[in-house]
């Protein structure tokens, strides 16, 4: 954020998906980054057009900026249809559009301003409510994964250059202003500071109660710029505030200073999960669906004991051609999984949703190799929907699914929601990974997601647990 790259350095590690994990409760200052650069660079921009407008004698230097802001919007939108999302939101040129907007705001004011007053001055008040009433209905309605998500980003920036130009009336002609108006403006950018921390925080120590967090923001945010502006005859004042901002520059150089490094082992699991791959590669070619190992077990002997019956199930679950399918905590456990399914079939990449888990298992079901008993581990990645899920389970028909439970999945609700979708279909059984694997840090890698050591060997020994326990509970009845 300092030296002005931030968003670039979230871009790439974003982009990368061995760094992506990173948490920071400084994430949302890449913004300041692009600001830097847009200072650093407008100057020059600035020079230039007043040369033009001395050479020329005309105000051409709205019309350039005009163009400029025309040319960064569609290139914004264009970018929008056909980049990664991620591109899009951090890109110093595709966000420029809106800054360029402010500039041509800037221009409009300094020239037309009197003129703009005077057309509009009964209706200030309407105007302004009616664009806040707007932006809480984008925000309430619109979904960031909504196809027209651009265009909206490009409305609530039009909208903001109007909210501004209502800032800069004078006072009387904004005497309906209420106090709440008033000191939300006053401390709408400590807001901006101070939320996504407050977020982080919150999280860190499983607490996600908005009301509170809005709370915390609001009386954060006041005190800060209450120190920052209101301490020049104040001596007491003075002294917290810089107290406060020597105590922040200690802490966080210590902390920045004693961060782990966790390259290398990042590292580690990006070779083992290569290395994983090449093993399902030269195993699945080996599968085979042989359904008379998916026979029921017969009972030789009446009076078999509990250890007998165990031993059956063993034996029949070594012999299963489970298939399974999953995302790359499933591929980091493929070795151990191997081992008490050796007849199994695996499929596991990076990133992999339910999406893509669709078209594998509907493309293995036309070859015949669907096995009746099916591992899925498609909690991590994306957002819960209803809909996909009984997609997947249309394709999946009877057959047993043992669908594992994410830990540091995208959506942090996604476990629960299974669960109330799973009510409803008997042959889906839940392998509670997440309940195993609470209070185990040692399990996982830096990134809280990924298994391994004993975690890899955690992993595999619930799922196989999961399939036993329904085998022997079908037993018993």
């Amino acid at each position: 954020v300092v030296f002005g790259y931030n968003n670039f350095w979230q871009l790439g590690a974003n982009l990368d998906y061995f760094t992506r994990h990173i948490s920071s409760p400084f994430m949302h200052l890449w913004y300041i980054a692009i600001l830097i650069q847009f200072d650093l660079i407008f100057p020059l921009i600035f020079v230039f057009f007043k040369r033009i407008n001395r050479k020329i004698r005309i105000n051409i230097s709205n019309i350039l900026v005009f163009l400029m802001m025309i040319i960064t919007t569609i290139a914004f939108f264009i970018m929008s249809k056909t980049q990664d999302v991620m591109t899009v939101y951090y890109n110093t040129f595709a966000r420029s559009f809106s800054i360029i907007f402010g500039v041509f705001l800037a221009l409009l004011h300094y020239k037309y301003n009197n003129r703009l007053i005077k057309k509009f001055k009964n209706y200030h008040t309407q105007i302004f409510w009616i664009y806040n009433i707007i932006l809480i209905l984008l925000c309430i309605f619109v979904s960031e994964k909504s196809d027209n998500y651009a265009i909206y980003m490009i409305l609530t920036t039009i909208i903001s250059c109007r909210l501004i130009k209502y800032s800069t009336l004078k006072t009387s002609q904004r005497e309906n202003d209420n106090k709440i108006i008033k000191t939300l403006a006053k401390i709408s950018y400590e807001i901006y500071l101070v939320q996504y921390p407050v977020i982080f925080f919150m999280q860190s120590i499983s607490i996600n109660n908005p009301l509170l967090i809005i709370i915390i923001t609001l009386i954060l945010s006041y005190i800060i710029n209450m120190l920052l502006t209101n301490i020049k005859n104040n001596k007491l004042l003075n002294t917290i505030r810089n107290s406060t901002l020597v105590l922040i520059i200690i802490i966080g150089s210590y902390t920045l200073i004693t961060q782990q490094d966790y390259t290398d082992e990042m590292k580690e699991l990006e070779n083992k999960l290569s290395q994983n791959s090449e093993i399902v590669n030269e195993k699945n070619k080996e599968f085979s669906n042989e359904k008379q190992n998916e026979e029921q077990i017969e009972v030789t002997v009446v009076l078999e004991g509990k250890e007998d019956i165990e031993n059956k199930i063993k034996e029949k679950i070594n012999k299963l051609p489970v298939v399974g399918i999953g995302d790359s905590v499933l591929l980091g456990a493929i070795d151990e999984l191997y081992k008490y399914f050796p007849n199994g079939y695996f499929d596991g990449k990076v990133s992999r949703t339910i999406t893509h888990a669709k078209k594998i298992l509907n493309d293995l079901k036309n070859e015949g190799k669907l096995s009746d008993t099916l591992i899925l581990a498609l909690a991590n990645n994306g957002d819960y929907s209803n809909k996909l899920n009984r997609e997947l389970m249309e394709i999946i028909g009877n057959r047993e699914v043992y669908w594992i439970n994410a830990v540091g999945a995208d959506d942090p609700e996604f476990n629960e929601k299974f669960k109330d979708f799973a009510k409803d279909y008997p042959n889906i059984h839940i392998v509670e990974w997440d309940v195993e694997s609470k209070n185990h840090p040692e399990y996982f890698y830096a990134d809280k997601i990924h298994v391994k050591g004993d975690g890899i060997k955690a992993y595999a020994k619930t799922v196989y647990n999961a399939i036993f326990n329904n085998y022997l509970e079908n037993y018993n009845k």
